[in-house]
């Protein structure tokens, strides 16, 4: 029936036109034209009508491991606002920038400040990986920008870029200071999610399963570990079973072990402090979603702001078909993650 197809924008327009008497953007009202911006199967994209651009510009600045480029986007209103560090873990394809940008645009327009850094080793296509002190340093950049609330700056993280944002926020300079983290689609133990995807397995509830792992993930994950020089951990893409995988990390040096630590939220559980909220795909080929379910089962639960494994995105893209449970599931997600930013 073709009247089906219609039936969620009509919603869309009904509800926008009773939230728009309300002096402010309500948390519903957000919700509703974040979703319809983003999600490229739903036609109405109010947004853009109902908001001003947002002052967008380019940042710079210097950490050990090299410059920082950055995007730095503020809502054009005179009070301070919460702000989100859009935390990326490894280099973005060229295609992908621009869905980005207009992400960070989207959320500038509901009231955020939102900044997006990266090496700028990787904004120029090297395969290398994010490293915490890029997101510790925008952090106190954005400490120190006059339309910021430094009580409310937060991290956004994708993929491996959870985890690092996880990582950048446990860290003694500012964990007191974090607001939050919303971690999407992110690994929990740096050593089990390399094992998973050269085994092209995950463990769950006590079974090993089969993955149907991306081969691009596998491809970044072996030129990541090229790029550390870590050349015993790249052998366990040789490996053809689980294992032979553990026998090769049984002879990972003590240095290459180090070197990848400082990737892996499961050794700063004791350091983050700030509230935590955790959305993944079930049917993820490049991180497989048991990696959020130990994270999960491994934080106080005081910390928990929200939890999801949902069967709405490819990996952290929403291009998949919409289903209305689902939606409204990740509905009340974003209901809770908004009230809280």
């Amino acid at each position: 029936m073709k009247w089906k197809q219609y039936l969620l924008p009509l919603l869309l327009v009904i509800l926008i036109t009773g939230l728009l008497f309300q002096k402010q953007l309500s948390t519903h009202l957000k919700i509703i034209l974040f979703i319809s911006e983003q999600f490229p199967q739903i036609p109405v994209k109010p947004l853009g009508l109902l908001t001003p651009n947002p002052e967008h510009n380019r940042v710079e600045f210097e950490t050990s491991n090299g410059k920082v480029v950055a995007d730095l986007f503020i809502p054009r209103s005179n009070n301070t606002k919460s702000a989100l560090i859009v935390a990326m873990g490894i280099k973005t394809a060229e295609d992908d920038k621009p869905l980005i940008l207009h992400f960070a645009d989207s959320l500038a327009r509901l009231g955020y400040v939102v900044f997006w850094p990266r090496l700028q080793a990787l904004d120029q296509g090297q395969a290398l990986p994010e490293e915490p002190e890029t997101f510790i340093k925008a952090f106190e950049y954005l400490e120190k920008e006059a339309s910021v609330n430094s009580d409310r700056i937060s991290y956004m993280g994708f993929s491996v870029g959870s985890s690092t944002a996880y990582v950048a926020a446990s860290d003694p300079e500012i964990s007191d200071q974090v607001h939050g983290l919303v971690f999407f689609g992110g690994h929990f133990d740096v050593f089990e999610y390399l094992s998973n995807l050269a085994s092209k397995t995950y463990q769950a509830n006590g079974q090993r399963v089969e993955w149907n792992v991306s081969d691009d993930a596998r491809n970044h994950a072996k030129a990541l570990l090229e790029a550390k020089q870590a050349n015993q951990m790249v052998k366990i893409f040789d490996a053809t079973s689980s294992a032979e995988v553990e026998k090769v990390l049984d002879l990972v040096p003590k240095q290459e072990v180090n070197a990848l630590e400082k990737y892996s939220p499961k050794e700063k559980l004791n350091q983050f402090k700030a509230s935590i909220f955790i959305l993944h795909d079930k049917s993820d080929t490049y991180v497989p979603y048991v990696e959020s379910v130990k994270l999960y089962q491994a934080l106080p639960k005081e910390q928990l702001g929200a939890y999801h494994i949902s069967d709405l995105f490819e990996h952290v893209q929403p291009n998949r078909s919409i289903k209305l449970e689902e939606l409204v599931k990740l509905y009340g997600f974003l209901y809770k993650v908004l009230n809280f930013l």
